[in-house]
């Protein structure tokens, strides 16, 4: 401990030196010489161990220690140089540290008139040299507790250098008197001594516990959230702290909250029909575009499987996927919802206010479902943010950038609506810059068997019953019916044949609903006398149906083949030219 003070040490010896005119030294606890005067001057790092008897026992006791006679003194019999020490007396003090001795210093005269003057004065010279010895022990206790402080407020600054956030500490004036590394990364300033100088203006907008400011920095002017805290203390140079994060981080946060950034990609459609496969291969063309999509189809046919689709094999995959439902939330609610609004925008309003999706989906993609039951007026401001990718919140005037990809889904016939005037045009050329249309399960019989394969797994898992099989004859009647619910109700019928299947795993017709058993509205049906479809599409379905009824197995197809009254080989043939399989 004292070897961090030895440029203090050597003149507090010299100073000692003067005062009494003699010979001075200073040891550390190891008997290493730390400063010396006199003979001793050019013997600092010596080690005295061979011949430091007299401090090893003012170490040893921790009191000091008078020699007037060093040869003959029992204290000094086992020093090594006993015979030629030249030393007339030595006069030493513990330095002491909680009661320890950490050092010693001493007093040594060669001369007989620097003897007599020592003990003529003995109890002064003892008494200076204690004082002395606690001036050191001070100064060593000192310079520990600013090397302390010094540590501890470098940990603190790298601790506030990793904060995820901004931080500044500002003076009483005003001044900054601090900025952490994220602070110093958003304003540009490389080295952390650089003065740095900010006006923070509020807006008086907040958002749950964040007050929105303006900050300006030079030419930089950034929109912050965060909160300013009093830090009281005497010292003006701290005396309030901000924690920050810019708009744009403090929006991604909030959005990691109430969205999924994962989402699920192409391998969560499960079919290969063509007219899968089909759209597939758009969505996968479309991946690094930011035009707006619109996914039309019937109820169930897994329409926000491709917006998350979109979303995860697209280049905004590692930012927010953020989905509304425009037709589940009432009229009232479904602007704030989507634009978010201030403190007191109106009433009954969040006293903190609200980020809108549109903002918590900067960067990533907005799936607008139902966007059919968007009222009018509210269509009007959804065009205006496609137009000019800015939202104002409820209650404030002033436009927020967002960059966002809008995929919308709809499962109504947007043209009939604007025929009616319950849809804008101008919103659906808007938005229907890339159509996707999803074909009803009835239209991708093929992928019947792969779904079943996929959901009768999923939920013999869920409740840990043991599936053994389905009965072919189960299976056909799956493929022949229409499901006006497509994949939902298909899904759903699934998961209560196993929640109804006996112990031995084996599902069969008994467990079909009677809707089912029926078959009042088959997929496969022939046209109606008013309803005349192409020759090729009254045989496809034709075919579609026997390979259905009978199995798609090789018995199963010379089976349809017989019955159809074709060959096997033309039945293969006209699979394969229908893509039934």
């Amino acid at each position: 401990m004292l070897y961090s003070i030895e440029e203090s040490i050597r003149k507090f010896a010299h100073v000692i030196a003067v005062v009494v005119g003699m010979d001075v030294e200073v040891v550390g606890a190891d008997l290493k010489r730390i400063a010396g005067t006199g003979r001793y001057a050019e013997g600092d790092g010596k080690s005295i161990e061979d011949e430091g008897e007299v401090y090893r026992h003012a170490l040893k006791t921790g009191r000091p220690v008078c020699i007037d006679n060093p040869k003959n003194d029992p204290i000094c019999f086992n020093c090594k140089n006993r015979e030629g020490c030249e030393e007339k007396l030595t006069l030493c003090s513990p330095i002491l540290r909680d009661g320890k001795a950490i050092g010693i210093i001493g007093i040594i005269c060669f001369t007989e008139q620097d003897k007599r003057t020592i003990l003529k004065n003995r109890n002064n010279y003892g008494a200076f040299l204690s004082m002395m010895a606690d001036l050191i022990a001070a100064k060593a206790e000192d310079y520990h507790h600013i090397t302390e402080t010094t540590q501890t407020l470098d940990v603190l600054r790298q601790v506030m250098d990793v904060h995820a956030g901004g931080m500044f500490v500002f003076g009483a004036d005003g001044s900054v008197t601090y900025a952490n590394a994220h602070a110093r990364k958003e304003l540009g300033i490389e080295d952390p001594g650089d003065t740095v100088s900010v006006q923070l203006i509020p807006t008086g907008n907040t958002v749950g516990d964040a007050e929105e400011y303006e900050l300006h920095f030079g030419e930089q002017h950034l929109v912050i959230m965060g909160q300013m805290v009093d830090l009281k203390k005497d010292d003006p140079r701290f005396s309030r702290v901000m924690l920050f994060e810019t708009q744009t981080d403090f929006t991604r946060k909030v959005s990691s909250l109430t969205s999924s950034a994962g989402g699920e990609g192409l391998d969560a459609i499960l079919g290969m029909s063509p007219a899968i496969r089909r759209l597939k291969e758009q969505v996968m063309a479309i991946t690094t575009s930011s035009s707006t999509v619109l996914i039309s189809g019937k109820s169930g046919t897994g329409k926000e499987l491709f917006a998350r689709a979109i979303h995860h094999e697209g280049d905004r995959r590692e930012q927010p996927f953020v989905a509304i439902n425009c037709g589940a939330i009432p009229d009232t609610l479904l602007e704030s919802e989507l634009f978010g609004y201030t403190s007191g925008a109106f009433t009954g309003a969040n006293p903190g206010g609200r980020i809108g999706k549109f903002e918590l989906a900067h960067k990533g993609v907005l799936f607008l479902d139902e966007i059919s039951s968007m009222p009018l007026y509210l269509q009007v401001k959804l065009l205006r943010v496609l137009q000019e990718r800015k939202v104002e919140r409820l209650g404030a005037n002033k436009p927020i950038d967002v960059d966002i990809r809008v995929v919308a889904a709809t499962n109504d016939d947007l043209p009939e609506l604007i025929a009616k005037n319950m849809f804008r045009s101008d919103l659906y050329y808007r938005l229907n810059v890339i159509p996707l249309e999803i074909p009803p399960l009835c239209e991708r019989i093929e992928d019947i068997d792969l779904l079943a394969d996929h959901f009768l797994v999923k939920y013999s898992r869920r409740f840990s019953k043991r599936f053994k099989k389905i009965e072919g004859s189960t299976m056909a009647r799956l493929r022949s019916y229409a499901w006006p619910g497509n994949v939902r109700e298909f899904e759903n019928i699934i998961e209560f044949m196993v929640n109804m299947m006996p112990a031995d795993g084996v599902i069969n017709d008994a467990l079909l609903p009677s809707r089912i058993l029926q078959n009042h509205d088959s997929c496969a049906a022939l046209p109606t006398e008013n309803a005349v479809l192409p020759l090729k599409e009254v045989e496809k379905r034709v075919i579609t149906e026997a390979v259905a009824r009978y199995g798609n197995d090789t018995k199963g197809k010379r089976t349809a083949a017989t019955a159809l009254g074709i060959g096997v080989a033309t039945l293969y043939r006209k699979i394969r030219e229908y893509g039934i399989e």
